[in-house]
Formats: structure tokens, sequence, C-alpha cells
């Protein structure tokens, strides 16, 4: 849900904008002592998780990070009283995405979507998160067509037909893929065909 006025992630602006001028300097260890003051003042927020998570990333301190965005995540779904709102999502996407932890990320838009099933901004979030998996068949069926049908915007027709002839562009490379491989086993050139499979070109045959 869309921030009340004044509101950042269910916390007062005021509280939060010192930690945003501190990540913005950057002066990452000053943020990271206000977000501890955060925990302490408002400990059924996810969004100060998030932000404590981002903290912890952009320090280099990948071992702690995901940690403290999973923690984040389960807050999220435990706290009913609390409403999902965009600030907190888009933080956590942001650093999922960065941990490489994209599932983590559509997870939360997609449990977001499941609670407020006809918010637009939310769900243009999970659209995002799907195009960053290349999930084209959720792109166009899951998500732009619900859009399509709640909000009647062309817009929403367009990004569904682009997710249609994406995912057909991307078969054709998955079987283009397929004879590729079948070509090189049958001239017994194995080590080539096991490059192919484990490099960028072999991803293709995991994705949807």
């Amino acid at each position: 849900m869309a921030s009340k006025f004044g509101m950042a992630g269910g916390i007062p602006e005021r509280r939060v904008r010192p930690l945003w001028d501190a990540v913005d300097s950057p002066q990452f260890k000053n943020a990271l002592k206000l977000s501890t003051t955060l925990l302490s003042k408002y400990p059924n927020f996810s969004y100060r998780l998030a932000l404590k998570a981002l903290i912890l990333e952009r320090m280099g301190k990948l071992e702690e990070a995901p940690s403290v965005c999973i923690n984040g995540k389960e807050l999220l779904y435990k706290n009913d009283l609390i409403l999902i709102d965009d600030l907190t999502l888009s933080t956590l996407q942001i650093v999922f995405q960065r941990l490489d932890h994209l599932d983590m990320a559509t997870s939360c838009y997609e449990y977001a979507c499941v609670k407020f099933p006809n918010n637009l901004e939310l769900m243009m979030g999970l659209f995002n998160c799907y195009v960053r998996e290349y999930s084209f068949v959720k792109q166009q069926q899951v998500d732009a067509i619900k859009m399509y049908k709640i909000a009647g915007e062309e817009r929403f027709l367009l990004w569904a037909v682009c997710s249609i002839q994406l995912q057909n562009e991307w078969l054709l490379l998955v079987a283009a893929l397929s004879v590729y491989i079948s070509l090189l086993e049958q001239q017994a050139k194995y080590g080539v065909a096991t490059e192919v499979l484990v490099g960028n070109l072999g991803s293709l045959s995991y994705n949807d």
C-alpha cells in the first residue's frame, strides 16, 4: 500500500530522514548506528530491517545482509496489522537483487499482491520482478492481463503482447540451443558442448 503522508515504511519520515542522509553521504557506519536505533523504537516494522540490510550490503558485509533481509521478509509476512507499503517492498527488492536472490524479492511482491489483489502499484512491482527473472508467461498471464482488466489501460495490454513476443523468441533460442548441442554431440565435441551448457547460453534451458 502507498505510504501515508509524512511516513516512510510505516515509520515517521523525520525519524528516517537522518538515516537516508547518512546513506547518501555516504556515511555507512553512522547509518548503521541510526538503523539500530530504529530497530529498538519500531520493532514491528519490516522497513527498518530492509534499511539495515541495505546498509550492510553497501558496506560489503555480504554474510550479514542476507539474514537481516530475510528477517525483514518474514516479519512482513507475520505482521498482518501493518500495511504492506511500496517503500518496504522496493527496498527489500533492491537488496535481494544485489545479493542475487531475485526469487525472494519476487515472493515478497507475490505475497503482497495476494493480500491486496487490486493494487496496481504492487502489481507493477511484481511485473518488474518477473521481467528480471525472464518469467515471460507470468508477465503475460499473471500480471499484465490482470492489470489490464483492472485498469483498462492500453499500456498493460501492450505489456502482455510484448511478453508473448519475448516468450516466443525465448522458445526459439532454446530450440536453437538444443540443435546446436545435438550437432556438437554428433561431432564428438563433448568438451565444447559442456562449455556451452555450463555457460550463459546453457542457462536458457533452465528458464521457463
